[in-house]
Formats: structure tokens, sequence, C-alpha cells
């Protein structure tokens, strides 16, 4: 069979791997640590190469787990303004993980259980599962209710698609935003030239900041944040939402083009994703593209009257979104 999944111990950290050995493709999964993806090793311009970034000690001492692999952020993504929200007629005050804000939700470093590892015809596939209750109980009293996210990364060729489950079990509404965080390579070979590649994103719009928060106003994409031509990763300076994303025909798709290599990484996202978080960390050749199904601070926003994403589910109700991680050329 060309597809595998199998485990190791890294650390006394139990690491997943899946591969498809037609290719060589493979990814690597630290359940204990966020359900997080790490490594994702595709074939690219004539080589299995790594296209995401992460520490090289990662899986055995794993930390910083929103500057890794790629983060899992639920049930919020980014920041909510000073951890405080009121839902329902109930106040609200978080933890605060990024002083003043809270940030990134309870899921990003939590352990998640394996609930599935298989390897059939249609590629290797590993589920995880989180419950706010179960896995991070001490955060339930934060959350207006229980929810339970379940995350299954498959396999295949040059693609890892993510099939994503959000349900709520509690008898209360559930209010929540899904995103994840990807790390990647740019250039995709490290010493690459940065002037040679192009980041190319459907946004056409933006969310203006004050410290990080949205206040509320959407303005038209500038010249620094219009990638709907592409721009080089050289010498960009990004922490923004984007949004006003157009998709081809049910799907957005994201480019990190690697000129040299006439190759590149793209990242696709089904229609319930609103909004694009870029992020440029201080480590050279490095770009992080984030979907996100709503803005930052959204259930603040929506408090105030601003439509901002905020998704909702009732008892034993479920969503389900898709991503998917792929390289051409």
């Amino acid at each position: 069979m060309a597809y595998r999944v199998d485990t190791e111990s890294r650390g006394g950290r139990s690491v997943c791997r899946l591969h498809d050995d037609a290719t060589g493709a493979a990814a690597a999964i630290l359940p204990s640590y966020g359900f997080n993806l790490f490594s994702l090793k595709l074939p690219v311009a004539g080589q299995v190469r790594e296209v995401l970034h992460a520490a090289p000690d990662f899986a055995e001492d794993p930390k910083s787990p929103g500057r890794n692999g790629t983060p899992v952020l639920f049930p919020f993504p980014n920041r909510i303004n000073a951890g405080r929200y009121r839902f329902q007629g109930k106040d609200y005050q978080l933890p605060l993980n990024s002083r003043p804000h809270a940030i990134h939700g309870f899921a990003i470093g939590a352990p998640w259980d394996v609930v599935e590892h298989k390897a059939g015809d249609d590629g290797a596939h590993l589920v995880g599962r989180y419950q706010i209750s179960k896995n991070t109980p001490e955060m339930r009293p934060f959350w207006p209710a229980d929810a339970v996210l379940q995350v299954r990364y498959s396999l295949a060729g040059r693609r890892l698609s993510m099939a994503i489950t959000v349900s709520n079990p509690s008898a209360e509404e559930l209010p929540y935003g899904f995103g994840i965080h990807p790390y990647f390579r740019l250039p995709i070979v490290p010493g690459g030239d940065p002037d040679r590649t192009r980041v190319v994103l459907p946004a056409s719009n933006y969310w203006v900041l004050e410290g990080y928060i949205p206040t509320g106003e959407i303005r038209p994409v500038d010249d620094r944040l219009d990638f709907r031509k592409g721009q080089p990763r050289t010498h960009l300076k990004l922490d923004d939402v984007l949004t006003g994303l157009t998709l081809e025909g049910d799907r957005g798709v994201c480019r990190l083009v690697d000129q040299a290599l006439g190759a590149e990484t793209r990242l696709g996202f089904d229609r319930n994703f609103r909004e694009l978080v870029v992020f440029t960390p201080p480590a050279d050749g490095v770009i992080a593209v984030e979907p996100y199904t709503q803005t930052t601070d959204a259930i603040n926003l929506e408090g105030r009257g601003i439509e901002a994403g905020l998704r909702r589910l009732g008892h034993d109700q479920q969503e389900t979104l898709s991503l998917v991680m792929e390289t051409v050329g």
C-alpha cells in the first residue's frame, strides 16, 4: 500500500506521521501539543521539500505554540480585547496570555485525543479530537458553552487536507471562531532569494486596527496590503487582518510563489473562511498566512452590532469546514 501511518516517541511525546510512499510526501503531527502539524514535506520542483517552519527540536521540547508549525486556534482565533467580553447578558474575563489581551483560544497547546489513524486507498489519515471540558477543563468557566472540535488530516500525493467539525454538546448556545496559523517557508528552500518570491492573497479589504484590535472600520487595501497581484516576501512587516476575500469557484486560494524554483505552495479554504491574517515573524524566509472564520475580537464587535463573523451553534448542532495545503510545480 502506498499510504502509511506510524507513531514514534520523541522526547517522551508521541509523534504521528503520515506517508505517501509513491510520492515521498510526509506529514508529522504532535497530538499532545495542540494537534500541531509541524512538518509537511511535499514534492516540489523535482524533490520532496519541507514547506512549513518549526523549531528543530519542536517535537522533543515543544514551546511557543503560536510560533511553530500549524497552530490550531479555537474557540477563538487571534485576540479578545483585554480578555473581556459579554455574551447573552453575562460578563466573562479570560486569562491574559498575551498581555493586555487573550489570544488564540484554548486548543493551541492542549493535549488532544487521537480517535483514528489509518491508511486506505485514498490516503493516510489522522483524526484528533479536542473538547474544552475534557482536554482543558480549567478553561471551561471562561467560555459560554462546551465545544467539541475534530480535525482530520489526510495526506495523498502533493496535498494535505484538513476536514474540521465543530459541535456543541451543551444546552447553551456556543459562540465560536476557528482558524489556523501555519508558518510557511518562503523561499521554499532556505537561503533562497526573497526578491524572487511572490505572496498572492485574494483580499480586497482590511480591518483598521488599533493595538492589534479592530476598530470596526473596513477599508479597501492600500499599496502595503494589496497582494492580489503579488508582492515579494522581501522587507514585508505585517500583522494585519485582511477581508473581502475572492473565491475561485467554491474556494479561496493563497499562493506563495518561489520564482527561482518555478513552484509554489498553495493554501486553500472553503467559503466559511472570511478573513486572512498575514504575519511576518522575525525569522527570515518565513510567513504566516492564517485563514479565519471571523475577525479579531469578533465577539466584542458583534456586541456593538458590527458583523464580524462570529459563528453560533445550538445544542447538538455542528458545522464542517475544510482547508488544503498543496504544492504546484
